[in-house]
């Protein structure tokens, strides 16, 4: 890894420690385009959270698994991330890895209808920075 990409990863990092809640986008079944927003924990650069498990997200995902996502304080002028990949849903004996991540960076965490853990691997992530004139954003590819 060159000394850009580094620069990049590190401010990919930062963006996920810092950030409680992403948006997702999904196709494929009935409500298809569909956008949620949902609370996520990370680990490295692998993203977690939960899916409800007669929502309109898990639907899609479960014809297309390709999203796409994006992190962000509804500011531009603030860094912030787009990127696509792949969920994976996870099997029900993971969900207090991922529950536990989730509390651990957002104490007051909890789901209140039926839930699926979910990994969101991401093939590429875009990241704009105005202090630092990443327009067009920087790129960090993964696949």
């Amino acid at each position: 890894m060159n000394e850009s990409e580094i620069e990049v990863k590190k401010a990919v990092l930062d963006i996920l420690k810092n950030h409680n809640s992403l948006t997702l986008a999904t196709t494929g079944g009935e409500f298809s385009p569909w956008i949620l927003s949902v609370y996520f924990a990370s680990e490295g650069l692998d993203i977690y959270f939960f899916l409800e498990e007669s929502g309109k997200t898990i639907k899609n995902v479960a014809i297309n698994k390709k999203v796409a996502t994006a992190i962000s304080q509804n500011d531009a002028t603030k860094d912030f991330l787009q990127a696509y990949g792949q969920i994976t849903i996870l099997r029900k004996e993971d969900d207090e890895f991922v529950r536990n991540m989730l509390i651990a960076k957002i104490p007051w965490f909890q789901t209140y209808t039926p839930v699926f853990p979910v990994k969101l691997k991401i093939d590429k992530y875009f990241v704009s920075s105005f202090s630092r004139n990443w327009f067009p954003a920087k790129e960090l590819k993964l696949v």
